[in-house]
């Protein structure tokens, strides 16, 4: 009898726990949104223009495409008027232009829409992405989203708070992937974080550090490099990638009809 009370306590005061860290970690989260400006601040802006700029360090070669996105929906488009890391570098052709329009996506090589498979869901994978990258510190609380509550960890003399994500079934292609966001006591924004990338064949581990930019009242990731890691954050090889935003406007009067032109 006594092992079955021993149980039975041990059972309460463990589910105890995990509710109290899920609650912790949902808090901290909700922190970070607002630190950021808070996502009715984002919506409030409509939609966004900028260049963005993805460059692998070590041999100065980039993917650089003018992007916009409306908020609303989700919708993305980009044109690429650099293509020499991973937007398909061999393939022939001067325009090359990805578009997701909430629901489907299509690529286009000089008007022309790609229908081969593989390059036609690459596209797809970058509009998504794209459009994650420069909104994710808004959409750290999104419906299936889960949160869990790790140990801080010290970096550089901060003792971060830290917290791992991950998604539901049902978030697409990110389903299997795996952030673990080390969050600054002080400022409640994300300086660097953990993740893999499954829709990109990418199992293992980056570390990304982040530098922000205040613009029309929202704090936006202008600046992040990632490298190799492990899950406990140290680097595991010295290949650094940079990415930037730069030249970013908001309210532009895009919709569905224009955000092509």
């Amino acid at each position: 009898m006594k092992k079955i009370i021993f149980k039975i306590v041990s059972f309460v005061l463990i589910t105890s726990l995990g509710t109290a860290q899920a609650q912790e970690a949902k808090e901290l989260i909700a922190k970070v949104v607002e630190a950021n400006g808070g996502k009715k601040a984002l919506y409030r802006l409509k939609d966004v223009s900028y260049d963005y700029i993805f460059k692998v360090k070590e041999n100065n070669l980039a993917d650089v495409s003018k992007e916009r996105y409306i908020f609303r929906g989700e919708v993305s488009y980009a044109e690429y008027t650099k293509r020499q890391v991973y937007v398909l570098p061999q393939m022939p052709g001067k325009k090359y232009t990805q578009f997701f329009d909430g629901n489907n996506s299509v690529s286009k090589m000089d008007g022309k829409p790609i229908t081969a498979e593989q390059p036609a869901f690459l596209g797809h994978i970058f509009r998504k992405t794209n459009y994650y990258w420069f909104t994710m510190m808004f959409k750290l609380s999104d419906p299936g989203v889960n949160h869990k509550l790790l140990p801080s960890r010290n970096v550089d003399g901060i003792a971060y708070k830290v917290v791992e994500m991950g998604f539901g079934h049902n978030i697409g292609e990110s389903s299997k992937d795996r952030y673990i966001l080390y969050i600054n006591p002080d400022t409640y924004r994300v300086d660097q974080f953990l993740y893999n990338a499954t829709g990109f064949g990418l199992t293992e581990p980056n570390l990304v550090k982040v530098k922000y930019e205040e613009i029309d009242g929202i704090y936006l990731s202008t600046y992040r490099k990632y490298a190799p890691s492990d899950w406990d954050g140290n680097v595991t090889k010295e290949s650094w990638t940079e990415q930037f935003s730069k030249n970013i406007k908001f309210n532009n009067g895009y919709n569905l009809d224009n955000i092509q032109n």
